[in-house]
């Protein structure tokens, strides 16, 4: 099956304007060195799509480059916060965004540190014509990560593992923020009752797509490690990763 081209039967049913189109949803904070590289290679795989930027006012000028970017750009779009808020609630505004001004299909997440490969797009977005959530899997048989050392890759690893077992979902990369899925379904999730952020927002997402009985397809890809700005990775998020699951293994206890 070529799944471009099922991406692209999708469109056809799909208003040419603005607010019709399918939305890239990408956090972006200190990444001012990165965007435009971005930009141009989704442009580059899947031309107009609608791209959603969420930036905290961050020193570096990622703000002033996305709106420098939108000049020539219509279809770039820019959700702006004061200050830094979190990875998770960056999301959870954006889909609020997404859910309220657009008529959209479907949502796409991913970073903004050129970490998650654009060449994969037309993947994930096809697979959505028979799954509500596609999974861009570091670990899903021929997915793989380059650039990292051996204590994060064993961090990553065994993190995913752990996560696994205590929540039930089966999904080999329950940290993966590379992710496709169906508005009609992100429609049916409690958000309101989301908290988390870093790595525990992207497992409690799939816990919540799980909940509503959401099937997941993992799509193998090379996860590569930023070559620009600064990682975001702190014992903080390690910390909230490991408390999640244990949250979620109490819940499944109880009943």
């Amino acid at each position: 099956m070529n799944y471009l081209a099922s991406r692209l039967r999708w469109r056809r049913g799909i208003n040419s304007r603005a607010e019709k189109k399918e939305m890239i949803i990408i956090p972006a904070y200190n990444e001012k060195e990165n965007v435009a590289i971005l930009v141009k290679k989704i442009r580059n795989t899947l031309g107009d799509i609608g791209i959603l930027f969420v930036e905290d006012n961050s020193p570096d000028g990622t703000g002033a480059e996305i709106k420098k970017i939108q000049s020539s750009d219509p279809n770039v779009y820019l959700l702006e916060r004061a200050a830094k808020s979190g990875f998770g609630s960056a999301y959870r505004q954006a889909f609020a965004w997404v859910m309220k001004n657009t008529a959209t299909q479907f949502v796409v997440t991913m970073d903004a540190d050129l970490s998650h490969p654009p060449e994969a797009l037309p993947e994930l977005i096809g697979r959505l014509a028979r799954y509500p959530v596609v999974i861009g899997s570091r670990y899903a048989p021929g997915g793989k990560i380059e650039n990292w050392g051996l204590f994060r890759q064993l961090l990553s690893r065994f993190g995913n593992i752990y996560a696994r077992l205590l929540t039930g979902i089966p999904v080999a990369d329950l940290t993966s923020g590379f992710l496709a899925f169906r508005i009609d379904w992100l429609k049916r999730l409690n958000l309101t009752s989301s908290k988390s952020e870093g790595y525990a927002f992207l497992i409690e997402l799939k816990y919540l797509f799980r909940q509503a009985a959401a099937q997941f397809y993992e799509y193998p890809i090379t996860f590569v490690e930023r070559r620009e700005g600064k990682s975001k990775f702190s014992l903080g998020i390690v910390a909230e990763g490991v408390i999640y699951p244990l949250k979620v293994l109490w819940r499944r206890l109880s009943r």
